[in-house]
Parts: structure tokens; sequence; C-alpha cells
């Protein structure tokens, strides 16, 4: 046994030591004079970390996927993908018929361009070089072009050409945009009134039976005129149709061809196009030989939005819904290019860095603390052919659409404008701490205000509200999913990074992604969902659109 040590034996020193022992191994019990702040809570937004979303990543952009075309195999591999996560974290089906899918069917044109012809004057053309077509098929052979400006109508605004002119039967000649007076409308209102009619409406109202635009000079038509523009052809079944009269775009050999006797030289319609001064209508000799033959591969397809629920924890407020948006598809791959060119398109950033994200959230909310109302979680189809699958689930919606309180709209929050980069096509791309927050306080202050707060009481992230400006040329509300929501009344806020130099090209890749910032954007969307999901009442739209 050992021996008892008296106090009194033990150095002044030694007794210090032991005091300082007590002390450190008691501090809990000590009081303490300040608390340390409080971090906020929002649910299990902290499990959402950048090495999960690369993961999800480096599958939703692979080669493999081919690009995630609308439709495609890759795109129905991606759904089956997202399928499995929500079936094994418990997520409730929210799609038709007890699945996680809604079907939507759609038509698809492809053009043949190996079978269309074209000749005026009696020269024959190129297509490509000399024209360029949509996926509508058309057979004329022989036909009066009328010159009728840019195409438009708008008494209040003094453009009416076609009270001068009569196209019936004919095919309007036309410039490529929009009259000045028209642009400069709308670049001064976010949301201006629409008094005028576009070129597509004046043909239907007058019965022309197609267009040709006439495109600056060198400037190749099949790299930007009107198939491109189009989306390759793809239209929902029961569109407009107005889409069906055909649009043709021509280049100067064309005009020079169809310009050739006339009063009205090609030189001067090209002036025209280039000093943005319409002139006055023209008919061209109704005796010039014309022909143009386009045909078109159609058929009827699918695709699907991918649809899930988390529901509330409280029994009343459950019936309402948070809907978190992403588009799943891409662009597909390209054709041509030199043996061993990259053809896939594979899409990392637009819009795999929302899918991912999305998917990031649905697992947190299913495993973590369950908020007072339901989340809805749409990965949207078709987003790059038009915005079909959001338009599809705002005119068939599984849910109530008087229900969904908010939509958020994640599309491209992957990419960071690094120190030195000075590639003009990334001029407006965001920093590393940095988002564009699109439409938050556009039709309610209450959302608005919701999202700056939690964002200040959390990562502080700078938000850019650069794209609300009504002079904005991008237009950045209107093209993409959150449009459809809002459309119908629902308040939207949408979460981009900025446009690249690898938009829409086959450089849009995983390793050029900032999964940091990525992970900073995706926490920051959670904590505003978790919020606008147990706050005592919806947000008010008092600025509807």
């Amino acid at each position: 046994m050992q021996k008892l040590i008296s106090s009194k034996s033990m150095p002044h020193a030694r007794w210090i030591a032991l005091f300082c022992l007590f002390l450190s191994i008691h501090a809990v019990a000590l009081p303490q004079t300040s608390a340390a702040p409080k971090a906020p809570s929002f649910g299990g937004v902290n499990t959402i970390r950048s090495e999960d979303l690369k993961a999800h990543l480096e599958f939703i952009a692979s080669d493999e996927l081919e690009g995630r075309n609308t439709p495609s195999r890759g795109l129905r591999l991606a759904e089956m993908y997202i399928e499995s996560h929500l079936k094994r974290w418990g997520l409730k089906p929210g799609g038709e018929n007890g699945t996680y899918f809604q079907s939507l069917h759609f038509e698809s044109s492809r053009l043949l361009p190996e079978r269309g012809a074209m000749a005026v004057n009696g020269k024959a053309l190129e297509y490509g070089a000399d024209f360029a077509a949509e996926s509508i098929p058309c057979d004329f052979t022989s036909g009066e072009l009328v010159y009728v400006g840019y195409g438009y109508e708008d008494e209040s605004r003094g453009i009416t050409p076609f009270k001068e002119v009569d196209v019936r039967g004919k095919m309007m000649v036309i410039l490529r945009g929009m009259p000045p007076a028209i642009e400069q409308a709308i670049q001064e209102s976010e949301e201006p009134k629409v008094t005028w009619l576009t070129p597509r409406q004046t043909a239907l109202k007058y019965g022309a039976k197609a267009i040709i635009v006439i495109y600056p000079t060198g400037e190749r038509l099949d790299r930007g005129g009107a198939s491109s523009r189009r989306g390759g052809g793809y239209r929902q079944i029961a569109r407009d149709a107005v889409d069906r009269v055909p649009e043709i775009s021509v280049s100067k050999t064309f005009l020079d061809a169809l310009c050739e006797g006339e009063n009205l030289s090609s030189e001067e319609l090209l002036k025209r196009l280039s000093d943005r001064q319409a002139g006055t209508p023209y008919r061209f000799s109704a005796s010039k030989p014309f022909t143009l033959k386009v045909s078109a591969e159609r058929s009827v397809m699918e695709s699907r939005n991918v649809i899930a629920i988390v529901e509330g924890s409280d029994p009343k407020l459950k019936s309402e819904y948070i809907a978190i948006g992403a588009h799943l598809d891409h662009v597909g791959m390209r054709t041509g290019g030199a043996p061993g060119d990259d053809l896939i398109f594979n899409g990392a950033d637009d819009d795999g860095s929302g899918s991912v994200s999305l998917i990031e959230m649905a697992e947190a909310f299913a495993t973590g603390p369950k908020p007072k109302r339901s989340i809805l979680f749409v990965w949207h189809t078709g987003e790059e052919k038009g915005l079909l699958g959001a338009r599809y689930f705002m005119t068939y919606p599984t849910v109530p659409i008087s229900q969904i309180i908010a939509q958020l709209n994640i599309d491209m929050i992957g990419r960071t404008k690094l120190p030195g980069n000075d590639h003009p096509a990334d001029a407006l791309l965001s920093g590393p701490d940095e988002v564009y927050l699109v439409g938050s306080k556009k039709m309610s202050t209450d959302l608005g205000k919701v999202s700056e707060e939690v964002n200040n009481r959390f990562l502080k992230l700078k938000f850019n509200y650069h794209y609300d400006d009504p002079n904005d040329r991008e237009r950045i509300f209107f093209r993409s999913d959150h449009y459809e929501y809002a459309k119908k009344g629902i308040p939207i806020i949408f979460y981009f990074s900025g446009i690249h130099q690898d938009y829409h090209q086959v450089g849009d890749e995983v390793h050029k992604i900032d999964f940091v910032k990525m992970r900073k954007v995706a926490q920051t969307i959670f904590a505003t969902a978790w919020t606008l999901a147990n706050n005592p009442k919806r947000p008010v739209v008092d600025k509807p659109l």
C-alpha cells in the first residue's frame, strides 16, 4: 500500500501542477462567462459534400452517357441512375402510376439535306453554304417572293409592311432579327406588353407559305441558321400549328440570283440588314423560276421527367410543396470532325451540376430531419429542346399547382472564373464565392427576403443580380425551366454561375468543375428550401407576371 502524502510535505510547484490538472479535467463544470454563437440549423445541410457531388457527376457527365440528348440511351441511363438512389433513400415516387417517371411524347424531325434542293433563276444552290432549312418538309416548284422587311407587324409602332404588299400563297423574304423599335421595347421593360406579331404569326395570318431569312455575308448557315436555332426540329405534339410554316435561311449567293434583273439589288438588301433599316417592301418578278424541296424524317418520341417527394412532418403543411428542379438532359453528340476529335457534349456544368446537386439534396432531405412542408424534386427532360419537360409538368402536374409555394431552379452552378482568366466568353462567369440569382425578387418580395436572410446567416455567398437588370440582352429569366413555373404564378429563384466558353461545347467536362463552390451553392439552396418549408406562411406573390 502506498503511503498517503501529506499536503504539508508536497512542494508548492507540484500543488500548482495538480490544481491545473484538476481544472482541465473538470473544466466543463466551471461557469462560462460568454457562450459561443450557435450555428444556424438547416436540417441535413452538412451532409451535402463536394466529394459526393463529384462522384455523382463523374457518372452523369461521363462519355458513356453520350451527352444525354433528348431522347437517348444516355439520358435513359441517367434517369435509371437517379431512380436507383431515390429508391435506396426511400423517397416517395412523384410521377405517374406510382413510379418516379412522367412520360411526355413529342414529335422529332430530322432534316435530310441530301434529299433537299433549291434553285432560283436557274442557279442551283448548295445546302449549308447557300441555304439551310428547318426540318419541316415542303416542295415548291414555283412561287413568288415578296420582301417585307423584318416580317413583323406592329401598328402601334408604325410597322405595317403587309398593308403595302400581298403575301398570300407567296414566300416572305425577311431580314434576320427584329425591328429596332421592338427590340428597344423588350430591352427597356422586364415584361413588355406584346403588341406585335412575329414573322411566324404574320405568315399564318396573311397566308404566306414559307419564310426566307437573309443572313449576313460570310455566315455559314448550317451553324447558326434556322435549323440549329430551332433546336433540331423537336416540338411537342400539341404545339401551335404556326410552327409548321417552313423557314429557310439564305446567303448572298441566293440573293444575287434572286435580285438579278430586279430594281432591288442584293447589295441593297445586305446594306439594309447591316444598317438595321428595313426599307420599303418589294415584289420580286413573278416570272422568275424558283424551286425548293426540303425532306425530313419524322417520328414520335418519348422522354421522361424524374419526380420524387419527401413528405413534410406537419400534418397540415405537408400538403404544400417547395419544388426544387434541374434539367437532366444536354445536347448529345456532334457529327463530323476529324478522327480522334472529341464528339461528346458532356454537359458537366449544363446541367450536370444542377442534376447532381438535386441528387445530394434529395438524400439530405430523405435521410435527415424533415421540414414541415413537403419537398418536390423534379429532374426535367428536354430543357435544351425548348423547356419541354417543365412545360409538360406544369400542364399535367402530378401535385396541385396551387400547393407549390415556390420553385428553386438550378442550372449551371459549377464553374468559377479564376484569376488571370481574360477570355471574352468568360467575362460574366462568377467568382469562387459568387452566384447569380435570377428572379428571386421579381414576383415575391417575401421570397427575396428569405433568400438573403438565409445567405447572411449561413455561408454569405456573394449574390449577383446582374441578370435581373431589365436591360440585360441575354433575357436569362425566360431561358430555363423556372419560367414555366413562373408563368403559372409560382415565385421562383434561378441559381446560375454564368455563361462560359464551354457552354454547349465539348469542353464542358468534369475536370473543369469547382466542387467547393458547387457544394456551397447547393448547401445555400438546401438551406433556403429548408427555411421556406418551415416558415409559418408561404411567400406572397405581390408582383405577378
